[in-house]
């Protein structure tokens, strides 16, 4: 589905169509779940409250809707504000649950799996989540937005308040990090040849 069904899709939200708000839903709220559980470091729970908070005000905001910005863009912009407000509510008390584990994980084909390349693949993303749980919130988020909620730059600029060139820096800065925590990986040919 496309941003011009979304768009198409919200305008009949806006004349109160509940089936239009089904099918936002059922388009955008998967990667928006994903987006937020991984921001809230895997707090299932939170994640869900964050992205149902994020419909309601849709909802509410239906009648106003100006269209400045996708509303793939504009749900995204919602979800991070609300994340970004309850991580700083997590500073007080640690979040709950184990850190999420990357999707994709399931059939390894048809084939027997290979039990030494599923048990690597297993730590590497197990270490992949924790680096990025290790991030610094906005650059957490800036990565985030960018592969799990496919965002342009000028789209995650919105989303966290700051310039397309501020997001090009806290992904240059996200990924070296990333790159430097993770080159373990790859000195030991744990990639697959992957680089």
């Amino acid at each position: 589905m496309g941003a011009d069904v979304h768009d198409e899709l919200m305008g009949r939200l806006a004349r109160d169509d509940e089936a239009a708000l089904d099918a936002l839903v059922g388009a955008l709220a998967p990667a928006m779940l994903r987006f937020a559980r991984r921001t809230l470091l895997g707090d299932a729970c939170e994640a869900e409250d964050v992205v149902q908070e994020a419909f309601v005000r849709l909802w509410r905001a239906r009648h106003r809707w100006r269209p400045t910005a996708s509303v793939r863009t504009y749900l995204f912009t919602i979800v991070t504000r609300l994340c970004l407000n309850r991580r700083r509510s997590f500073l007080r008390r640690p979040p709950h649950g184990p850190l999420p584990e990357a999707d994709g994980a399931g059939d390894p084909g048809d084939g027997a799996p290979d039990p030494e390349r599923l048990a690597t693949s297993a730590q590497l993303r197990a270490a992949l989540v924790e680096e990025l749980a290790a991030l610094p919130p906005a650059q957490r988020a800036a990565v985030l937005l960018r592969h799990e909620g496919g965002l342009s730059y000028q789209a995650i600029a919105a989303a966290l308040d700051t310039t397309a060139g501020a997001v090009e820096s806290l992904l240059s800065r996200a990924r070296t990090r990333l790159r430097t925590r993770l080159e373990g990986w790859r000195a030991e040919g744990n990639l697959g040849g992957r680089g």
